[in-house]
């Protein structure tokens, strides 16, 4: 799910311009291919639909690619995330491209996977709407 060659800081910055149009927040999810939280993260994120029309309504949504530990932690510690302490980690840009949530994912956490309605309720108490 993650873009490995992917230009994050130009991504973000794109996501960013496109929330300011449609007045919407910016989701990033910081993460890697290797992490199994971050494919069950994203798995939430596009097949459970809830979750997926509540990210669709508020946020332009935008993963970015920490390989291992490696890449992006600049721009992770622009916005006061630091990817090295567990991955996936969300980050809600406004519209304006500053962070106004850093959230460890484990709180979202329920078993082997992440709950939907604690997704969803982070989701809608960050929409800043």
């Amino acid at each position: 799910p993650y873009d490995e060659a992917a230009d994050a800081k130009a991504v973000v910055a794109a996501a960013v311009a496109q929330a300011k149009k449609e007045k919407k927040q910016v989701l990033v999810t910081l993460g890697a291919n290797w992490c199994g939280w971050c494919r069950s993260l994203d798995r939430t994120f596009t097949k459970d639909e809830k979750v997926s029309a509540a990210i669709a309504k508020s946020y332009v949504p935008v993963k970015v690619d920490v390989g291992r530990m490696t890449k992006n932690l600049d721009l992770a510690a622009s916005w006061g995330a630091d990817p090295k302490k567990g991955v996936p980690l969300l980050v809600v840009l406004d519209a304006t491209g500053k962070a106004v949530k850093v959230q460890d994912t484990e709180a979202l956490e329920a078993g082997k996977g992440h709950d939907p309605a604690k997704v969803i309720a982070f989701l809608e108490e960050n929409a800043g709407r």
